[in-house]
This record gives structure tokens, C-alpha cells and sequence, in this order.
């Protein structure tokens, strides 16, 4: 059976995933002399996807063809990003994108490990996995968020209506630990069609319960990047001067407790290796470095 037979009966089969291409192809067909035929049709072929060459209104095209659903989104959603954002794929001869869906389908297919849009976690961020041509080509994971400018927030909240002011840490049993992490600052993923002082007004609102007409002053200290080897999403950290202690939504999103530190007990922490998020270690640095 040729390729173009294959392309026939495979089509009557799968005529979702051939989509209306499929049809306009065959017509196409009928109408070409015979020599024109070579080489038309199926040209690869597996489980979850097809390799086809069709003819065009401009002569032979080539185009997968998903019989998995989840590989058409894997694939095209991660195609679609790079034509939606083509910051995040600037050329680099360090690190080259693949930038050929043949090569990403058959990298997958030779090696078992899923190239492309890996994870869609949106509105919060994407899970790429990148192809890079290297010698031999291989995959390099990072997490791309909406907006790489404003990632998210991290708050400092200080609280000073005592003798001394002193800052909130959160206790949070953190998922990727499987335990809590050792104290950090309330933070959350920047959401879309607000600025980041109402994200922060807001995440302080859902981890501390702390009414908006209740932050005194919300000061931006400066921007950080928690991990550059993960991700480029700059995240903006704010003091957030509260009039009232507040209670923390215990159990929202692992949140166990919450403890008001001096500035002499949050240092210990610190230097004792007590802290260890990043987050919170470069924006205690940022507010240490404010108050010098």
C-alpha cells in the first residue's frame, strides 16, 4: 500500500484529527497527473501521530497529524506560545530552540520524553519543555508565566503597634516538600487585569486576612528572580505596614500558623539556616538593605 492509499484509508478513519485538510487534499489529488502523485500521502507513521504530505495550493506541503489529543495540545500549544510571545524563544547560539515540529514528534518518539507544552497551568504559568540542538539535541525544562515582567508578588508585612515592629512569617506546608517549609513571607502568583499593589493587597487579604483599608503603607523594596535556571519571571516585593495583627486563613493553601518576628529574631533565623525559601531570604535582604 502507498503512501497515498494509507492517506485514503486513514482519513475515512480518523477524519476529526485529518480535519477538513484531509478532504481538500484528496480533491486535490484527483486532480493531479500521475507523475505528480509521487511521494504524496502518509510518509510516517505511529501510534499517536502521523507525518503527511499533501498538495497545496502552492504545491507539497507537509503537516502532522494528532491521533492523540493530548499531543496536538502539547505540540500546538507550545507553537502557538512561541508565536504568542517571541521574547521567551529569542535566538541564542548557547541555547538553540528546535524550532520544527517533525523534529520535536520524532525526539519524542525516539526517546519517550515529551518535548513542547508539558504542563498548562494558566492563568498562573506554562511548563515548557525546549528542544535544544545541541550535540546530540536534548531537553531543557523551564516555567513561563504570562507576564515575565510581573511574575508575582512577595509581601513583608510589619506590624508596629508595639514598642519593637516586627515582620510576619508565615509557617506553610509546602506540597513540593511534603512538610512545612521553615517560615516565609505571605507571596502569591501575579494575576491578570490587576496591578501588582492590588495583587499584593490581595494576597495579604486571602493568607492574613488583612483588609486592604488596613495596610497602612505598601512600599515596593525592589524585584527578584527566584530561580534564573527555572524561570525569568520577575517577582516585585513590597513592605506592607498593618495597623492590626491579623488572624492567617489557616489551611488556605497549607497555611498552619503565623508568628510576629523582631528584627533581631528574624536575623537569627536567617543565619541560623532556619528560613530557606528564596523568596523570603532575598526579600529580607531587600528590606534589610531599605532600612540600612
Amino acid at each position: 500500500m502507498d503512501g497515498m492509499d494509507r492517506y485514503r484509508q486513514l482519513c475515512r478513519r480518523f477524519p476529526r484529527a485529518f480535519g477538513p485538510n484531509g478532504a481538500r487534499a484528496l480533491a486535490r489529488w484527483a486532480e493531479l497527473p500521475p507523475e505528480r502523485r509521487t511521494g504524496l500521502g502518509v510518509v510516517a507513521e505511529h501510534s499517536r501521530w502521523l507525518w503527511v504530505r499533501e498538495w497545496g495550493p502552492e504545491g507539497p506541503e507537509e503537516r502532522p497529524v494528532y491521533l492523540d489529543p493530548r499531543l496536538e495540545k502539547q505540540i500546538e500549544g507550545y507553537f502557538a506560545l512561541m508565536a504568542d510571545r517571541p521574547e521567551q524563544f529569542t535566538p541564542s547560539e548557547l541555547y538553540p530552540i528546535c524550532a520544527s515540529r517533525r523534529q520535536l514528534l520524532d525526539f519524542e518518539e525516539e526517546t519517550g520524553r515529551p518535548a513542547g507544552l508539558v504542563f498548562d497551568n494558566l492563568p498562573y504559568y506554562q511548563t515548557v519543555a525546549d528542544l535544544i540542538l545541541g550535540d546530540p539535541p536534548y531537553l531543557y525544562g523551564r516555567v513561563i508565566y504570562p507576564d515575565q515582567a510581573v511574575g508575582g508578588t512577595v509581601m513583608i508585612p510589619l506590624l508596629e503597634t508595639g514598642e519593637e515592629p516586627r515582620y510576619g512569617l508565615l509557617q506553610v506546608y509546602r506540597h513540593s516538600l511534603r512538610g512545612l517549609s521553615g517560615g516565609e513571607f505571605p507571596r502569591g502568583y501575579q494575576c491578570q487585569g490587576i496591578t501588582p499593589e492590588e495583587n499584593a493587597k490581595k494576597e495579604l487579604w486571602e493568607e492574613l486576612g488583612i483588609p486592604p483599608d488596613q495596610v497602612a503603607e505598601l512600599t515596593l523594596l525592589g524585584h527578584t528572580r527566584p530561580d534564573t535556571g527555572l524561570s525569568g519571571a520577575m517577582v516585585s516585593v513590597y513592605l506592607a505596614r498593618v495597623t492590626a495583627a491579623p488572624t492567617p486563613s489557616l489551611g488556605y493553601e497549607g497555611i498552619t500558623g503565623l508568628e510576629w518576628l523582631s528584627r533581631a529574631e528574624l536575623l537569627r533565623r536567617l543565619r541560623a539556616g532556619e528560613i530557606t525559601d528564596g523568596l523570603t531570604q532575598s526579600a529580607a535582604l531587600l528590606c534589610l538593605l531599605a532600612q540600612a
